[in-house]
């Protein structure tokens, strides 16, 4: 017989103990873990989701987004709202251009140090528009957010029709009230 190592003959006896140790004979079921029940949560349709008092809520984007540009193409357009210039109402050389909206500073009109300086609105960071009531806003839609121009109808609007909860929006010259409409806004629409 060969001469076998000690080293191999030590290996050899650890299995035997382990296996001796652990029950060779005895054969066990794996375990297997018991499931689990996780909820799963349940989705609406959108039209379910945000319905309110049996009426479904739509969100208007046009509620978020920054009132379009006043478009222009000769002051006359501006209906007091400054002048025009770059297709654009509110610019000025001087505060009489502005028409009471707030007065001129840097080209452009709104401007104010006090809320005297402003049609609509009071004064508030130097610009005019800001208000606590709606009677700061002088027909100029109602106080919402520290500003004027919020609305539930046209009738709450001094300038355009009210769209989106906001003043200004138009379809046609006439219902601006001395601005044009252009866009969807009236030229000389301020808030």
């Amino acid at each position: 017989m060969k001469h076998v190592s000690s080293g191999v003959v030590a290996v050899v006896a650890v299995v035997f103990a382990w296996v001796a140790a652990c029950g060779a004979s005895d054969v066990r079921s794996p375990v297997v873990p018991e499931p689990i029940a996780v909820p799963v949560p349940a989705f609406q349709p959108a039209a379910e989701a945000c319905a309110v008092e049996g009426k479904t809520q739509v969100l208007d984007l046009e509620a978020f987004a920054p009132p379009a540009e006043a478009l222009c193409s000769t002051s006359s357009d501006c209906g007091g709202f400054g002048r025009c210039s770059g297709g654009k109402c509110g610019t000025c050389s001087t505060s009489s251009d502005c028409n009471g909206h707030g007065t001129c500073s840097g080209g452009t009109c709104n401007h104010c140090s006090t809320s005297s300086d402003c049609k609509t609105g009071s004064c508030n960071g130097g610009k005019c528009g800001a208000c606590s009531t709606s009677s700061d806003c002088r027909g100029n839609g109602n106080c919402s957010g520290g500003r004027c121009g919020a609305c539930s109808t046209s009738s709450d609007c001094s300038v355009g029709n009210c769209s989106g909860g906001r003043c200004g929006a138009c379809s046609t010259s006439s219902d601006c009230k001395g601005g044009t409409c252009s866009s969807g806004r009236c030229s000389n629409y301020t808030n």
